[in-house]
């Protein structure tokens, strides 16, 4: 059963869930497992795609504008999670520039924040990505299964619902010197349990197999 774990009073709940994308997101924590990750993938999704009823694979593969899943190990990277490699796409877009919705009039086309993007993640965000995605204002997140240690949506924080917060971060300038930037921060929606034993399906068969990619002393073939 879905259910909301960080509802902001500041932000209305005008996105509603899409199924073809959590599929999606599925779709790529299975390619991680291939390759000897955790599996967990995801996407982004434009605000006025999100609640597409089409689901013919070519047009939503056209609404999805990034993707990504873990590569810690294949990058040898600690923030190659799925949520920062999609950010990282969405970022690096049609030459360093977002995609933007179709339907978009405005001037430009660059992405100052994620407030016009939902993710679709297969599970719930940790720590570090929670705050991520706090920090350039995601607009909702939708995850499949609970993530019992890291969780940032609810489990073990609540990033989600810092409200109204001032955050500041010093900051190299474009002369060489240092300045100061500060964001007010409303928190953004998170509703959790989508497809969630397909989630845990994933990461157990994960779990059942050696980690291949720890030191030799260390692999562990855990049996459920």
């Amino acid at each position: 059963m879905a259910n909301e774990v960080g509802k902001s009073k500041n932000c209305p709940d005008d996105v509603v869930y899409c199924d073809v994308f959590m599929r999606a997101a599925i779709e790529e924590a299975k390619l991680a497992l291939a390759e000897g990750e955790v599996p967990v993938g995801c996407v982004f999704v434009h605000v006025k795609s999100s609640c597409t009823a089409n689901t013919d694979l070519q047009v939503v593969d056209d609404l999805i504008v990034a993707r990504g899943r873990n590569a810690t190990n294949r990058e040898r990277h600690a923030l190659a999670h799925a949520e920062f490699v999609a950010v990282e796409q969405l970022l690096q877009d049609v030459g360093g520039l977002a995609k933007k919705h179709h339907n978009d009039k405005s001037e430009g086309n660059s992405l100052v924040s994620l407030s016009d993007y939902v993710l679709y993640v297969v599970v719930e965000p940790c720590v570090m990505c929670a705050a991520m995605l706090l920090y350039n204002r995601v607009r909702k997140v939708f995850f499949g299964c609970r993530n019992p240690r890291f969780g940032g949506n609810g489990t073990v924080a609540a990033i989600q619902d810092w409200h109204g917060g001032r955050i500041s971060m010093e900051m190299e300038n474009g002369g060489g010197g240092s300045g100061s930037r500060a964001g007010m921060f409303c928190g953004y929606e998170s509703c959790g349990g989508y497809r969630a034993e397909e989630a845990v399906e994933l990461l157990q068969q994960f779990y059942r197999h050696e980690n291949r990619n720890a030191p030799p002393g260390k692999r562990k073939r855990k049996e459920t």
